[in-house]
């Protein structure tokens, strides 16, 4: 049935507005290959920079994350980017602000405010690392040197307007591709890199995806594809989590991680890559 929405041939891919440690912003034409034809539903529930949403064709998409400052600053753009361009645009970005920012950020109520403030921390702090502590603060410190040019109003309005039929939630990756999936509709899966128990990554959220979700990834995966719509996945797990997905696997994807937060532990990495959907020929 047609939902009256018309799918959109974009040229070239919208550039995210947020910096994000693990975005495949990178990759996006290797990924976009693979997408199928005349796909009008796409669901991303690891957003992190919605890299993948910003650059593809769709009708309909859902965005979402366990991370509730992210998905807000989402809504704001959608909503507002001229708003959340004023906000962002007035603070000074210098080592000093930067801090007086965080602090401000971390008090602060749901706001077009915040939602700047979330913006300025994300281009300024360091290697676009979103961390809390115990008590759910930011606190990620000062990087702001030499962090690219900062997203201009044509950039956070283009993307904006990518994002009017874009729906945002927050929540765990299953349960919304439980709650959205439609029929041949595409899901794409970026989790977080979780290797192990003892290395694993918290810090992003309490419930932050770790070596204990991996079962019910494959879970989900594997129900995708019963159901008939397509997935794509791209991660750097255990070999546990590669076998399990052979069947499915087609390659790899080189990526840049930093080891231990450093620039100057910066390695080359291969995620590798997963989708039941027709490869295309070249």
């Amino acid at each position: 049935m047609n939902s009256g929405k018309i799918l959109i041939e974009i040229q070239t891919p919208t550039r995210p507005p947020l910096r994000w440690a693990g975005s495949k912003r990178k990759s996006i034409k290797t990924l976009t290959k693979l997408v199928p034809k005349g796909t009008s539903h796409i669901i991303e529930p690891f957003a992190g920079s919605a890299c993948f949403t910003l650059g593809v064709n769709f009708e309909t998409a859902v965005i979402g994350d366990l991370n509730d400052r992210l998905m807000e600053f989402y809504e704001h753009l959608k909503s507002d980017p001229v708003g959340v361009y004023a906000s962002f645009s007035k603070i000074e970005p210098t080592r000093e602000r930067y801090f007086e920012v965080r602090k401000d950020f971390n008090d602060a109520t749901p706001s077009i405010e915040r939602a700047g403030q979330f913006l300025f921390l994300n281009r300024y702090c360091f290697n676009g690392i979103f961390r809390v502590n115990l008590s759910g603060k930011f606190n990620v410190p000062w990087g702001g040197e030499k962090v690219g040019k900062p997203p201009s109003l044509e950039d956070l309005i283009r993307a904006s307007e990518r994002l009017v039929n874009v729906k945002v939630r927050i929540g765990d990756f299953q349960e919304i591709i439980e709650n959205e999936q439609k029929p041949g509709c595409l899901v794409y899966l970026d989790p977080p890199y979780a290797r192990n128990e003892e290395r694993v990554f918290r810090e992003y959220h309490k419930d932050s995806f770790s070596t204990l979700d991996w079962e019910r990834l494959i879970e989900t995966i594997e129900e995708i594809d019963r159901s008939g719509s397509n997935f794509i996945l791209s991660y750097a797990g255990d070999g546990e989590v590669v076998e399990r997905l052979a069947k499915w696997q087609i390659g790899f994807l080189d990526v840049t991680r930093n080891v231990g937060g450093f620039k100057s532990s910066r390695r080359k990495f291969r995620e590798f890559l997963a989708t039941n959907c027709e490869i295309p020929v070249e």
